[in-house]
This record gives structure tokens, sequence and C-alpha cells, in this order.
């Protein structure tokens, strides 16, 4: 009896001596199994709650997925997202390092970091971090295209194409690849590659209001005034309206075209809208040189003249206009204030003539843009009109001026 005593006391004993290792680790590992079941789903809450912008909320979720699962790199990139969104830079930058510790090889933590710098204006710190998201994902075109982009936010244009010309073949349909490169052209004056390269991304599907404005700045400027005419209308039909700088174009086009009187009449459809607009008064006041409209030059250049005195097309406009109503005295004052340092062919020679012919207030003489060369010979008005280059803007002036769109 006593030895079957001592034997159930043993048992007991073993009993209450508490779970094994084995057990421990066991349960230990449920636990972690639960919490990253729990923090994925809490992860997954944060991402809708962010992707709704119920920000604060998402930070308050994810922050609880981390408490319960530290060690997911993809929970500390969304982490770093939204503090990005909620401009809170310095602790989103922690996130983003955070993650790329725990996965060095994805892309998207370097890539929102490149985001995060260029907040910062640190262009050259973002174009290293998006170089690498490109290194560590290459088929993605995101990360491809913020680095060019980078370059241009730079000013390194050629940099910008030698990437995009290079790197960018298998990106090549693409439709944001040619759109960068027609811009990039516009921006180092080359239009008609701009023209070309913005026309083959309209080509891949990019038909929007943004393309469409550049292509048609890139057109005028290429001197393509039939297709720039095409291309605004595709504009005006998906906006509904042309902004007055594009109705200014517009009107241009159709003057040099051949089609004056509707330039005219756009012009001064502008100028309604727009009555303090020193360029629409000087697209109106070319116009009415071209159309030998004097009386409504001279009231350009009056306009002109008390918009912006500095422009020397103001006395110009009124000096050419005083030739033609006989004011020989007035148009010999109005244009000698522009001859020192001025830059409009034909001006010198209009002078000289003047100073020879000063008794003589009839003058039939007249200087458009760019044409010094029939003016010193003594044409005709007329000639200088039918000799006229029609294949230039009407303002001679190159394409980055404030005269020209």
């Amino acid at each position: 009896m006593k030895h079957t005593i001592a034997i159930m006391v043993l048992i007991l004993c073993a009993g209450c001596a508490g779970p094994t290792t084995v057990g421990k680790d066991a349960r230990a590992a449920a636990y972690q199994r639960m919490d990253a079941i729990n923090a994925s789903l809490a992860a997954q809450q944060a991402k809708q709650q962010f992707e709704v912008g119920q920000l604060e909320q998402a930070i308050g979720t994810i922050d609880a997925a981390l408490a319960r699962f530290n060690e997911n790199a993809e929970y500390h990139l969304l982490r770093g997202r939204i503090l990005l969104e909620l401009h809170r830079l310095d602790s989103a930058k922690k996130s983003f390092t955070r993650a790329i510790e725990l996965a060095p090889e994805s892309a998207e933590p370097y890539y929102f970091l490149g985001v995060l710098h260029q907040r910062w204006s640190e262009d050259e710190t973002a174009i290293a971090a998006y170089k690498k998201a490109m290194q560590n994902d290459p088929p993605h075109p995101q990360y491809f295209m913020a680095v060019a982009e980078s370059y241009v936010a730079l000013g390194q244009l050629d940099d910008a194409l030698q990437l995009l010309l290079q790197s960018g073949k298998e990106f090549q349909h693409q439709p944001s690849v040619p759109a960068l490169l027609g811009q990039i052209y516009l921006l180092k004056g080359e239009a008609g590659k701009a023209a070309k390269h913005l026309s083959d991304s309209r080509l891949l599907g990019n038909d929007g209001a943004e393309i469409l404005t550049s292509l048609a700045a890139a057109q005028f400027h290429a001197a393509m005034y039939a297709q720039c005419l095409m291309t605004l209308q595709q504009l005006q039909d998906t906006t509904g309206d042309l902004a007055p700088i594009h109705q200014r174009m517009r009107g241009k086009c159709f003057a040099v075209t051949g089609r004056i009187q509707q330039g005219r009449d756009i012009c001064l459809e502008v100028l309604r809208i727009t009555p303090e607009d020193t360029s629409a008064w000087l697209d109106l006041g070319y116009i009415a040189w071209q159309m030998g409209d004097y009386e409504r030059l001279g009231h350009c250049g009056r306009r002109l003249m008390q918009l912006n005195p500095a422009l020397p097309e103001g006395c110009l406009f009124e000096g050419i206009a005083a030739i033609h109503a006989g004011k020989g005295a007035i148009a010999h004052g109005k244009l000698s204030s522009l001859q020192s340092d001025n830059d409009i062919d034909g001006l010198d020679a209009l002078l000289a003539t003047l100073s020879v012919n000063r008794a003589k207030t009839d003058a039939e003489t007249a200087i458009t843009p760019n044409m010094a060369p029939q003016i010193a010979e003594g044409a005709s008005e007329r000639h200088v009109r039918e000799t006229a280059d029609r294949s230039q803007p009407l303002v001679g002036v190159p394409p980055h001026t404030t005269h020209a769109p």
C-alpha cells in the first residue's frame, strides 16, 4: 500500500512540473502566427484607409499592425507613404529606411524615398534613390521615368535625352516616354523634333489636353501652322473652349496661312476678353500692319505705349501709322526714339529715307519685320508684301520671347 501511494505522489509531482521547453516553443510560435495574422488584417485595413484619404486613422491602424509584427518591410513602407502624405517627412524617411533595411532588393522604398528627397528639393539625392529603384526593378517604367524627369527638373536635359533614347527602347510603347522627349526638345528650342515625339505619344493613346497643348506649341514654333490649327481644334473639342493664349496662337496661324481677316477677328475677340494683354495688342498690331490697316496700327501703338512704354512696338506702330497719315515729323520723332539699340530689321534704313525725304509727307515706304534688304533697296510696300515669307510668324521675334505664345 505504501508503495502504491509513493508512485501516485511521484505522478502528481511530475504533473505539477509545468510545460516542457517544446511546449513553450509551440505556444510562442502559435502566438506569433496569430500576431502575424492580426497584423496582416490591420495592415489591410490601414491600406484601405490610406486609399480613401483617412490618413490619421490609417497611421493609427498601421502602428497597431507594427506593434504586433515589426519585421514586415511592407508595413514600414505603407507607414512611410502615409506619413509622406501627412507631410511628416522626417518620420516618413525613418520608415522608408527601415523598409530598405528589411528588404534591400525591393524597389518601392527607394522610389518613395526619392519622392521625399524631391520634396526637400534634394534632387541629386532623389535621382540616386530613383536609380536604385530602377536597378531593383528594371522592367518598371515608373522608376525609369522618375530618373528622366528628375534630370529635367535639374536642367540636365542632355542626360535626360541620353537616358530616354538609349535605355528607353524597352519602354518605346509607353506614351510617357515620347511625351517627355517632346517636352525636352521643346525646352531645347528644337520644335520640329518636339512635334514629332509629341505626335508619337498621341498615337500611343496619350490624347489628353496636356499633350495637345504641348503639341500645338511645338507645331506653332516649328512653323507647322496648318497642323497647329488642327491640334488647336482638337484641344477645343477636348476642353470645350480655348484659353486666350491659344486663341492668340490660332489667330496668328490663320493670318500666316492667308486667312488674315479671321486672324484679325480672333485678335479682336481676345482683346475683348483681356483688354490689358500687351501680347494681344502686339498680335493685332502686326496683323493690322500686314493688312495695311494703318489707323488700327496706330491705335495698337498708342495702347502699347499706355500699357508698357518699354516695348519698342509702341513707338514703331505709331511711327508707321504716322508715315501713312502723311505726318512725317511725328513719324520721324517716334521712330528716331527706337534708333539706338533696336533689333527691328529695316528701321535704320527707313529712318535714313525719312531724313532724306523729310518734306515728302506722303511717303509710301513701310517696313515689316525681317524685311531689311527690300527696304534698303527702296522697294515699294506692295513688293514687300508680295515677297514676304509667310511661313514665318507674324511677330518677328524668337518663340521664347513674350511676343509669341
